[in-house]
């Protein structure tokens, strides 16, 4: 391969465009939502795409950085907040500053919807999937765990969908404009994981700020 071939990506791939791309994205998306109302924003979304939501992922917004959040929002200026299936990625210790950060951003009564893996949820094919180390995930959460972890940042907690400590399942309707979870009762259509008229589940949560 030639000089010629071999410079362009080798910038593409250096820290220094990364950190120029990364630059770009948050002047981008904070004039976007500069004038968008209600502001709805999906963290860590990954390849996830939903319309009337501003996706980031890890590049624009560590979700364990306080100065990541205050690079593209105000205090009190997210309506919407939506996460799936990041939260068990994420220590313990991280996972605090991640949820406080989530409380200090959304405006008062504002709304975050989160969904993990169920720790309750006791069948072998799932629990080999959901539990640590697997993929990465770091925390096995279930519903009384992952209510505590919200309410001790200040949340009001209102589960959604969740395995109770008898290993029976729960839900309630809930409204999928104001955050569609795909690993739930209702959109997930995984075989492997299907149990009864159950395929793959979460704990699912709707967070208030008070």
């Amino acid at each position: 391969m030639g000089l010629a071939e071999f410079a362009p990506r080798a910038l593409r791939t250096s820290g220094f465009f990364r950190q120029l791309n990364r630059k770009r994205r948050i002047r981008q998306m904070r004039a976007q939502i500069s004038s968008t109302d209600p502001i709805r924003v999906v963290i860590g979304a990954g390849p996830t795409r939903f319309s009337g939501w501003f996706q980031t992922d890890k590049e624009i917004l560590d979700v364990t950085k306080p100065s990541d959040w205050s690079e593209l929002f105000a205090p009190d200026s997210i309506d919407f907040l939506l996460s799936e299936h990041m939260l068990e990625h994420l220590t313990e210790q991280q996972a605090h500053v991640a949820l406080s950060e989530c409380y200090r951003y959304l405006k008062p009564t504002g709304l975050f919807r989160i969904a993990v893996p169920d720790g309750n949820r006791r069948d072998e094919v799932y629990l080999r999937e959901a539990s640590p180390p697997k993929d990465g995930h770091q925390v096995l959460y279930n519903v009384g765990t992952l209510s505590a972890a919200l309410q001790n940042v200040g949340f009001v907690t209102k589960p959604l969908e969740y395995f109770d400590k008898h290993e029976e399942f729960q839900s309630v309707p809930w409204d999928e404009s104001e955050g569609l979870i795909q690993r739930s009762v209702r959109f997930d259509s995984q075989q492997e994981f299907q149990r009864g008229n159950l395929f793959y589940t979460s704990v699912i949560i709707d967070a208030r700020k008070s």
